[in-house]
């Protein structure tokens, strides 16, 4: 099946091809002509500087630098100061990460006044670099990576520390007064990361290609463009369906379905 043209619109995220290596990610990307991605810092960790090199050699834009379990906000500076300076070196204007885990016992509340308080330098170090960040809505299902789940909590969180937003749409669908959020905090989504999620299946680190499962993408990307979001859409797939299918053709498939709507959309 001939591929649909890349939509200027996309970014890819090297977690949907979370075990290859980032020179397996790089010449993937020539393959299907991808320019804009999402760099996992995970991938550059062995030798950063080589894989910033890698990845200006092969005239790659990477849109955001993507944190995770091992660079949490909560970790503070002594955590995030290397992926800063990683996203600073390639020229990259967002790092995201998730929010890091609650203290055993402790409430929430008292969870989100700490990572405010946990981020000021951060986010001073981070404006520095050139650097702006973004807090992820990670599923309840790890809730061992981070407490910040809803796109409201994100929300409350961006306006409270003057960062910004990573929307993953597979931890927020289920929200309600959706089009409400999204027209409230439009100018602070940084990215909008998209998959799919059949509903019965495990829960955890289980997604699928869009439009294999049971999410309502088409309207939550339609009411975003209606809010005025004018940003990037992140592909992020991974789990077991992905891996069964294979990396290549799950990418190609969801690369396909994102660039058809948009084009069909007109943005």
């Amino acid at each position: 099946m001939q591929r649909a043209e890349i939509h200027p619109r996309i970014c890819v995220n090297g977690l949907s091809s979370r075990k290859w290596t980032l020179d397996q990610d790089v010449a993937f990307y020539r393959t299907l002509g991808v320019e804009t991605v999402a760099v996992p810092f995970v991938k550059l960790a062995g030798d950063v500087r080589a894989g910033v090199e890698a990845i200006k050699a092969a005239g790659l834009r990477p849109a955001v630098l993507a944190g995770g379990a091992a660079t949490p906000f909560l970790g503070g500076l002594a955590v995030l100061k290397a992926p800063i300076d990683a996203a600073s070196a390639m020229n990259c204007p967002v790092f995201y990460s998730i929010s890091g885990a609650a203290a055993h016992l402790m409430p929430t509340d008292e969870a989100y006044r700490a990572l405010v308080e946990a981020l000021e330098p951060v986010s001073a170090y981070a404006r520095q670099k050139g650097v702006r960040l973004a807090i992820e809505n990670s599923s309840i299902a790890t809730r061992g990576h981070g407490f910040v789940h809803t796109l409201a909590d994100a929300a409350d969180l961006a306006r409270d520390a003057d960062i910004d937003i990573c929307l993953e749409l597979q931890n927020c669908w289920y929200e309600r007064r959706l089009p409400q959020l999204f027209q409230e905090n439009a100018e602070r989504i940084a990215i909008v990361q998209v998959s799919d999620f059949l509903v019965g299946e495990e829960l955890r680190l289980n997604r699928r290609v869009p439009g294999d499962g049971s999410i309502p993408l088409e309207w939550m990307i339609e009411r975003l463009l209606d809010a005025g979001y004018a940003g990037l859409f992140d592909i992020e797939v991974l789990g077991p369906h992905i891996e069964a299918e294979g990396y290549a053709s799950a990418i190609g498939r969801s690369l396909d379905w994102l660039s058809e709507r948009l084009a069909r959309w007109g943005v």
